[in-house]
């Protein structure tokens, strides 16, 4: 049986599907499983992902562009459609495999171009509480895996996943980075508290075009506390270095640390190393909370948020509306904590499956059980 992982999307995806490639090969070790990404920018992420699987090495392709379509996306006048782009290129060789696991849903515009030998399963890219999370497109999935009862909830009530068709398995991100977190070094060594900042990228969503270079100032005149600025990847990917650079110059030697671009953004360095959560709708509060920790978040929109389920993070700590309260709330944040504690274990257990640990191997069982039924299946209609 031959399986393809495939990465077209933002680099942060590998985390998200390529260690259930390799607890796949060293669970079923006949298997011929390949990996498939857009270009050299995913390398680093891919070895280190690979170097925690010692004996599994498979074969790595990288998608090129055709010719004309690769010197347009260079000029910038194909940027959003190179995914597609690349995927319809890619047809002759995606066909040629029994299973095509992605972690997004693009690959879903060229489904029923692969036959019905090759099956779609997706697995997702977050655990996040915003109606984004749930698309219709997951129904164009041949199987989907699930990262916990909320989402499995919300799915089968929009009816973007199927009985049958899906497996609840955790959080595979977080399962793989626990291996990862222990050999990390502090994020400063001055003792003080870190509070992280990670604001979502989309500015309809996000608090960092109304409240973040106010925040980064606030912090650089006080000295109870270090700073993370680490945004969504996404908030300043393709952005002009005009644009970047006096952002970054408002980082402090030894307090406050400005990325908007590093491999450190999703490889949970920062949501694994700080004290306290400053956010407004990202998900990446769920990987915070792998260790339950204070949270405060930011109402950059006047959100009318009480009971509505795509806020549901936001009954995880303290919300603030403007900058003149967000340090009063992080220096309340750690006594007010204990009302918050025991909502975020639930809260967490409840996004992705409990104990994340062994989600990438159960994720992997998941998904041959499903290719084997589909199999047996198959081989009992043709014998009819």
């Amino acid at each position: 049986m031959r399986i393809l992982f495939l990465f077209v999307g933002e680099k942060h995806h590998v985390f998200h599907a390529l260690p259930i490639a390799g607890e796949m090969a060293a669970r079923y070790p006949d298997l011929d499983i390949e990996i498939a990404i857009a270009g050299p920018e995913n390398d680093a992420l891919v070895r280190d992902v690979l170097n925690c699987f010692p004996g599994f090495t498979p074969t790595i392709r990288y998608l090129d562009l055709p010719g004309p379509a690769d010197a347009l996306h260079k000029w910038g006048v194909l940027r959003g459609q190179q995914r597609i782009t690349r995927l319809i290129a890619a047809l002759p060789y995606l066909r040629g495999f029994d299973a095509i696991v992605v972690p997004e849903r693009t690959t879903t515009m060229i489904r029923h171009f692969l036959g019905s030998r090759t099956k779609l399963i997706f697995t997702p890219h977050g655990a996040g509480d915003r109606a984004i999370t749930y698309d219709k497109r997951d129904r164009l999935f041949d199987f989907a895996l699930v990262a916990g009862e909320k989402s499995e909830r919300r799915m089968l009530e929009l009816g973007t996943i199927r009985p049958g068709a899906y497996a609840v398995t955790g959080y595979v991100k977080m399962d793989f980075m626990q291996r990862l977190a222990a050999h990390r070094p502090p994020l400063f060594d001055n003792g003080r508290p870190t509070v992280l900042y990670a604001p979502h990228f989309r500015s309809s969503l996000s608090s960092w075009d109304r409240f973040g270079k106010a925040i980064i100032r606030a912090f650089a005149a006080q000295d109870r506390y270090n700073l993370v600025v680490a945004p969504h990847i996404r908030l300043f990917d393709h952005a002009p270095a005009r644009v970047t650079a006096p952002i970054e110059a408002m980082a402090v030697p030894g307090k406050i640390i400005v990325d908007l671009s590093s491999e450190r953004l999703v490889d949970m360095t920062y949501t694994a190393g700080a004290d306290i959560y400053l956010g407004d709708v990202s998900s990446q509060v769920y990987e915070f909370l792998n260790r339950p920790r204070p949270c405060v978040f930011l109402n950059a929109h006047d959100a009318d948020w009480p009971d509505n389920p795509d806020y549901l993070f936001w009954t995880l700590g303290d919300v603030v509306s403007s900058v003149a309260d967000v340090l009063p709330a992080i220096d309340a944040a750690a006594e007010r904590h204990p009302l918050y504690a025991a909502r975020q274990c639930q809260i967490l257990s409840d996004s992705i499956g409990g104990d994340p640990t062994g989600a990438s191997a159960r994720s992997a069982d998941a998904i041959l059980h499903f290719l084997e039924e589909k199999a047996k299946a198959g081989r009992k209609a043709a014998s009819r």
